[in-house]
């Protein structure tokens, strides 16, 4: 049985991940920065993972920020699938979330080396490879975002650097590293962790205007799925990957909420760009939107597609089943 590790076994991915290699019998070894989450992580998993699978996972202490326990966490694992980076709250500096995302990315790395594991596959995102919001066309992953661009807030910033830091790391110590770009992440949470889906909980319990912004969605199920096609292939060392190329409006979300949960009444109004561009200034969680307003650029998977044979669930699916969830989880009002 092959062993890989997780990093940032309590977040909304890397719940994900620990169950697909889990059900694809894996051991799975996740890391946490603290030990008292894990009884409540099982207890998510349990809805998903067969019993006689989730005998095989365990957690190990470790702090991205500290190299102490990954070396020890990382002992006779297969591969690494370096999941974990300072999300942040809208109100750090770019220095203080770059230096959080790239001490994550040197200490799992070094400590991967010196474990002699040399399998890593790593989440980073589509912010790692987007342009500026006026340019044209279609991307793929030989696009790298222009960490200088003044559009990018700290968070896109730490994404593109610490997948540069990832890739000079990895060429140094000869780990052999692949690199998935989601978009923006929804699906059904396994956890109390709801990450994006915060703004579908916003949403459910009624805005009073919606921003006119159009979302690459990746379903948090598919992405689990692609770690797992791009650590299982060879082919995909070396390669990066897209891992959304639908998109979807906030404005069809709620839309599609007022046709799946009638009961809600939820209202469906666009908010004027210059309004959202205003309350920006001041809500920190606004402030990711204002560079995808009028975008007209989009990204392709095809590369994911063609060459690991991964496929997605549309948007509407995801948002839905998302939706179901933080309803049953009596989170909408």
């Amino acid at each position: 049985m092959k062993k890989v590790v997780v990093t940032g076994g309590s977040g909304f991915v890397a719940s994900w991940v620990i169950a697909e290699f889990l059900t694809h019998h894996y051991e799975v070894a996740a890391s946490l920065r603290s030990l008292n989450k894990a009884a409540a992580i099982k207890q998510g998993l349990q809805r998903l993972v067969p019993a006689e699978d989730l005998a095989h996972l365990s957690f190990f202490e470790a702090d991205l920020i500290k190299l102490t326990g990954w070396q020890q966490g990382l002992t006779a694992a297969d591969g690494v699938i370096h999941v974990a980076s300072p999300l942040g709250h809208g109100t750090e500096s770019t220095e203080e979330l770059v230096r959080v995302a790239k001490a994550g990315v040197q200490n799992v790395f070094t400590a991967a080396a010196a474990a002699g594991v040399k399998r890593i596959v790593m989440t980073s995102s589509q912010a790692a490879s987007t342009p500026a919001s006026t340019a044209l066309g279609t991307f793929d992953e030989s696009f790298w975002t222009d960490p200088k661009n003044p559009e990018l807030d700290p968070y896109r910033v730490s994404k593109v650097l610490a997948e540069q830091a990832a890739w000079d790391i990895a060429k140094q110590e000869q780990l052999q590293l692949t690199t998935i770009l989601p978009g923006a992440i929804f699906g059904p949470v396994l956890t109390t962790n709801l990450s994006s889906n915060g703004i579908l909980l916003q949403l459910l319990n009624g805005l009073p205007a919606i921003p006119k912004v159009s979302l690459e969605v990746s379903d948090v199920r598919d992405l689990a799925r692609l770690h797992r096609l791009a650590f299982e292939n060879e082919q995909a060392i070396g390669q990066r990957y897209l891992a959304a190329n639908q998109t979807m409006t906030m404005l069809a979300i709620a839309q599609a909420y007022q046709q799946a949960f009638p009961q809600l009444r939820i209202a469906a109004r666009p908010l004027p760009n210059w309004a959202t561009r205003q309350l920006a200034r001041v809500m920190p969680s606004m402030r990711t939107l204002v560079p995808m307003l009028n975008r007209r650029y989009h990204h392709t998977a095809a590369a994911a597609m063609t060459q690991l044979g991964w496929q997605q669930h549309q948007p509407v699916e995801t948002v839905v089943a998302a939706g179901q969830r933080l309803i049953s989880m009596g989170l909408v009002k």
